[in-house]
């Protein structure tokens, strides 16, 4: 393990977060936080139209000041919403 990353949890988050992936799947809910799941429910049934809408909002909101955490939370979603769009493309 890094020495500078720490623990297991912080390499994950770090790799996430430079790769702007996730581990959380939208569509099973593996590996996914219970505030993922959450953010699933409410944006599972919603069209394109408005899962589109919300990732432009958060790619407005990545140039701004925020806490790491605000920074995690909004690369969670991005990545929750990618894997919608890619779903509702597909159909």
């Amino acid at each position: 393990m890094c020495d500078e990353l720490g623990d297991e949890a912080m390499m994950t988050a770090y790799v996430e977060e430079a790769g702007h992936t996730s581990l959380c799947s939208a569509a099973t809910g593996a590996g996914c936080s219970d505030k993922e799941k959450a953010f699933i429910e409410t944006w599972k049934a919603k069209g394109k139209a408005d899962v589109d809408a919300q990732v432009t909002r958060l790619q407005g909101m990545t140039a701004g000041k925020m806490t790491a955490d605000l920074k995690t939370w909004l690369n969670q979603r991005m990545a929750i919403l990618s894997q919608f769009q890619k779903e509702k493309t597909e159909l």
